[in-house]
């Protein structure tokens, strides 16, 4: 394995030779990256970093954070390319007829407040955005933004859709055309795995928000008006198979999650307490637990290839257990050879991992 070093202008910099490395891609958090390898030159000027293996085969890309020498080893650590959604903007939809609540269009909202910029600097490293015609008319679940403007981060506004509609952004860096390419992507596939078949450690899923309300906030007066029952109100719910749906206040539909954990968003504007409301539900999502060996297995299977976002479908005595995505893939190269761990679902507390070697 080599890396391969450019600067800003994308000039070729130099290689570091006999490369270790561990990188963790992830669905929505930023990735990580660290490797060690071997250079006679310092280099302290290196923007973008790529990964190859020992012919020249693209294998990952991201920002060169820091390069550290010592003697001719050198130790790096990258940067994920999706910092440059992590910004603010101006999100104003106050001109007439300026809301378009289709999916695409609000992905092509955010991108063009990002990259269309007036700034010269930002497009230093010219980026590329491939968003697929989505008409999913988002304004069904979280209301309509036309008559508002907010200031916001890009990429936690996005995050919203993003879980929500389960997307999720790739990146790679075009070396021949030079430039960042992101691709907003919403993965199909689907695997089904028999838990009989591995050594694993099962855990219930952690007590988490289940409903989510949102309203208007209510400004009193000072004759201490009192708050009125009409009040715009929406009511949320997250079902025992991790859909979001919209419902009324009393919530009598099958699958609902007991005990109710609920929270309550207000805000000036409905739409914003719909959007806190949604990514709420959306952030408890897929949270259950479950840790697979796949060192002890009857029937092992290469999770390598599978990309991130992939249902996993895990059955337990011949019953479907629970459905969890892939949501981190770590790669790991070293003497040992190439390793890679697959983590299912987003709980935090506990790694979630299927192990392949």
């Amino acid at each position: 394995m080599y890396i391969a070093l450019y600067d800003e202008n994308q000039q070729h910099l130099t290689n570091i030779d006999n490369v270790s490395y561990d990188t963790t891609v992830r669905v929505y958090d930023n990735d990580s990256f660290n490797a060690e390898g071997v250079s006679n030159e310092d280099i302290n000027n290196a923007k973008i970093l790529v990964l190859n293996d020992d012919v020249g085969t693209y294998k990952y890309a991201c920002f060169a954070n820091e390069i550290k020498p010592e003697n001719n080893k050198r130790t790096i650590k990258g940067l994920d390319f999706k910092t440059l959604w992590d910004t603010e903007i101006l999100i104003d939809y106050t001109a007439e007829n300026s809301f378009d609540g289709k999916l695409s269009a609000i992905f092509n909202k955010i991108k063009t407040l990002v990259f269309d910029s007036d700034d010269a600097l930002v497009n230093k490293i010219p980026v590329r955005v491939v968003i697929p015609n989505d008409e999913t008319d988002t304004t069904e679940m979280y209301g309509s933004y036309q008559g508002t403007y907010q200031i916001a981060n890009a990429y936690k506004f996005l995050k919203c859709y993003l879980k929500y509609y389960e997307y999720n952004i790739e990146s790679y860096y075009d070396v021949v055309v030079g430039e960042i390419v992101f691709t907003f992507v919403k993965c199909q596939t689907s695997l089904d795995i028999d838990l009989n078949d591995f050594i694993y450690e099962l855990t219930t899923t952690s007590t988490t928000t289940n409903k989510a309300v949102a309203t208007i906030k209510f400004e009193p007066n000072e004759s201490v008006t009192e708050r009125p029952n009409t009040i715009a109100t929406i009511y949320y719910y997250r079902d025992k198979n991790n859909n979001i749906i919209q419902g009324d206040k009393y919530g009598n539909f099958e699958n609902r999650l007991y005990p109710v954990q609920q929270k309550l968003f207000e805000a000036e504007y409905l739409a914003d307490s719909q959007f806190e409301a949604v990514y709420e539900l959306a952030n408890a999502r897929y949270v259950d637990n479950i840790v697979i060996d796949n060192n002890l297995t009857i029937d092992p299977i290469d999770f390598a290839d599978y990309p991130l976002y992939t249902k996993v479908r895990l059955y337990y005595e011949g019953q479907l257990y629970k459905t969890l995505p892939i949501s981190e893939k770590i790669t790991t190269f070293d003497g040992g050879g190439l390793n890679t761990k697959i983590k299912l679902g987003f709980k935090k507390i506990l790694l979630t991992e299927i192990i392949k070697n």
